[in-house]
């Protein structure tokens, strides 16, 4: 699959359409008319209340290749001619009904196939001790674009290369052949026995998500039961670790971890780590959850707050065949634990001492409960970080930076409220809504709580209401925004009773005071600065069926005028400040290491030879960060394991060496470039 069609499912904020629920082995997979009569529903409400106005005729063509890729994404379970045989070319209900009808029955496909693959792994593993494992031949890491087979047989010798692939992972991790075997038989017993309890709502669930994705990614549909799911994680009160997970429906990987949880506070997950096993604190042995359903997976690591949960986890930064175990103690998951937080970063220039103010803002929350019943003092991210601006005041700071890295978004009151605090009145964002009606949001008269120099931090995971508050400060021309191109989610999703479930569609789409959406382009930060965040891998551009960036007509606003003519003169020195960095140059050669490992099509079905792959790896790794540890006078490491169990990775976190940077930057500001002048203009592109 590319990087523009994969699916991951963040659970806490998207369930897995393809999650099944508990059913007998012998239920029949069958539409009903009760799934017709919920089809039309749905679709009707798209047609005429989605925001691209788009009739179902325009997209059944892509929500069957949605629902290909989402059943087979690699291409292992269904033939050439299968794939290809069509339903008859209809239109309006009929098209509908042969949709419904051939996804049911491709469903039940795969269904026979899975449970031959099934069958013979479990053959195979009674004659693991025969397997070649040292055979002259490769299979290829990513099938998404690989050719569909067309014959059985075809599709036989890939599950048997899978399998031997299996073994040999394995065993290059260190496991005995007593526990290849046990951990193969757990996981092809479990993977079935999940996969036996599909129901039709499932189906139906993995069809109807097709469709709603062929609008743009953001739309999709929700079970009863996923909506009694969706009400509890939204939940201000949740006992857990504090990540958002999402699935392949091999692994589940760690999206994101939530500002201030217990997962963020232990240091020891990181996003795209993978889990392979879950335990308990007591639990000697640890269950393996490698193809489990991802609310499954949420289940054994959701419990009490004060007890504790085991995960094993395949790093993001190390071979696939490299586990480790970690310990995280459960809490509550609230939203006071993503507060804005403050702190003074102190620098030394040309003789002067600067002391610039830093306010990390997590997301823009709010306790909406409190202010829709009219409490004055409720819970809110721009009361936090006024509080904070006046704290920093009192310190006398020369200027502020607001940190809005991995900031993917919050309400929209609150992007407001913010930008009110740096910009004082006037409109912040517009809003075009489904019927091309524009709401301009702003208040005509605000008061600006800090005016002096500003820089606003981003990278391509600060998204949404991020988005719409760095625009407006640079469109305001009020300050400058570093970091790099953020995640472009220019949209507004709204929440809609069914019949039966709920449907979440794309309503409205935002757009900058100068008319510019940012949706799928996102914000150009006046200065790049590096990140480890892999931009061919995150963002909205990149998601199927994204909506695309348009423009509509400008709208009035000041021009504070804040940035000067010293734009090039500032981005010169940082770009020679950064290149002269012994840990960017470092962390520039991980981003191209792992580039060149993410560029692999093949993998070796050789034991040996991926014992060597392994320990080229580690060695390569381990040489890089001793030869930087070496230049910076810190102690180096004997083997790859004394390196994974550092315990001074904060010291050279590329993240903080980041923000050092803006700090820099906002020096150069000061001195160079800032002009505290205000002058009103009208603007206009």
């Amino acid at each position: 699959m590319t990087n523009k069609t994969k699916f991951v499912y963040a659970y806490l904020l998207s369930f897995v359409v393809f999650g099944f629920s508990n059913a007998s082995i012998s239920d029949e997979i069958n539409q009903s008319e009760d799934d017709i009569s919920l089809a039309y529903e749905i679709i009707s409400l798209l047609e005429k209340r989605h925001y691209s106005k788009k009739e179902y005729e325009e997209i059944y063509s892509d929500a069957s290749d949605i629902y290909l890729e989402r059943l087979d994404p690699s291409r292992s379970f269904l033939l050439e001619e299968e794939v290809l045989s069509q339903q008859a070319q209809q239109s309006g209900d009929k098209l509908l009904n042969s949709q419904l009808t051939f996804s049911f029955d491709l469903f039940k496909i795969y269904q026979k196939r899975y449970e031959q693959r099934s069958k013979l792994h479990l053959a195979l593993l009674e004659q693991i001790d025969s397997l070649n494992l040292y055979q002259d031949s490769k299979i290829l890491v990513d099938r998404s674009e690989a050719p569909w087979f067309k014959t059985e047989e075809e599709l036989v010798n890939l599950w048997t290369s899978q399998f031997i692939n299996n073994v040999i992972q394995l065993l290059v991790n260190g496991n005995e052949e007593d526990e290849v075997k046990s951990k193969l038989s757990k996981q092809i017993n479990c993977q079935r026995n999940n996969f036996l309890q599909t129901r039709n709502e499932d189906v139906f669930g993995l069809f109807i998500n097709s469709i709603a994705s062929s609008y743009d990614p953001h739309t999709s549909y929700f079970s009863p039961r996923r909506t009694e799911d969706f009400e509890i994680e939204m939940s201000l009160s949740l006992e857990g670790i504090g990540a958002l997970l999402t699935s392949d429906c091999i692994y589940t990987s760690i999206s994101s971890l939530v500002p201030g949880g217990p997962a963020e506070k232990s240091e020891t997950l990181e996003a795209d780590d993978r889990i392979v096993a879950v335990g308990q604190e007591k639990d000697k042995e640890l269950t393996d959850v490698i193809g489990w359903r991802i609310d499954d997976v949420v289940n054994l690591i959701r419990g009490p707050k004060g007890t504790k949960v085991k995960l094993e986890i395949i790093p993001a930064s190390s071979p696939d065949t490299e586990t480790e175990v970690i310990e995280i103690t459960r809490g509550n998951v609230k939203l006071e634990d993503q507060d804005a937080e403050k702190r003074i970063i102190d620098l030394e220039r040309n003789g002067k001492s600067f002391s610039f103010g830093v306010i990390k803002l997590p997301a823009f929350y709010m306790d909406f409960e409190a202010y829709n019943k009219g409490v004055y003092d409720y819970k809110s991210s721009s009361k936090d970080v006024k509080n904070l601006i006046n704290e920093l005041k009192k310190e006398s700071i020369d200027g502020l930076i607001l940190d809005l890295r991995n900031n993917g978004g919050g309400s929209l009151l609150e992007a407001n409220a913010l930008a009110q605090l740096f910009l004082g009145g006037g409109t912040k964002v517009q809003v075009k809504n489904s019927d091309g009606r524009i709401d301009r949001i702003g208040r005509i008269r605000g008061f600006q709580s800090y005016d002096d120099p500003l820089i606003i931090l981003v990278n391509r995971a600060s998204a949404s209401a991020s988005e719409i508050l760095a625009g407006a400060i640079q469109d305001y021309k009020r300050g400058l925004i570093l970091g790099t191109d953020t995640f472009g989610k220019g949209t507004v999703q709204r929440l809609e009773a069914l019949s039966k479930g709920q449907i979440k569609f794309t309503e409205s789409k935002f757009y900058r005071v100068s008319g510019g959406s940012t949706q799928s382009k996102g914000i150009q930060p006046n200065l790049y600065l590096p990140s480890f965040i892999d931009s061919e891998e995150v963002g909205e551009g990149l998601l199927p069926q994204a909506l695309e960036y348009d423009q509509i007509a400008s709208t009035r606003f000041k021009n504070f005028n804040r940035l000067g003519s010293s734009l090039p003169f500032l981005k010169k020195m940082s770009e020679d400040r950064i290149e002269e960095s012994l840990i960017f140059d470092h962390y520039q050669k991980l981003i191209s290491l792992r580039d060149e490992r993410k560029d692999q099509k093949w993998i070796s079905i050789n034991l040996e030879q991926r014992k060597i792959k392994k320990e080229e790896y580690e060695n390569i790794i381990l040489s890089m960060e001793n030869s930087l540890r070496e230049k910076l006078g810190l102690k180096t490491f004997v083997s790859y394991t004394e390196y994974l169990d550092r315990e001074d990775i904060e010291e050279l976190d590329i993240e903080e060496q980041v923000l050092k940077e803006a700090a820099n930057v906002m020096a150069d500001f000061i001195s160079y470039s800032f002009q505290p002048a205000i002058i009103l203009t009208k603007e206009a592109s």
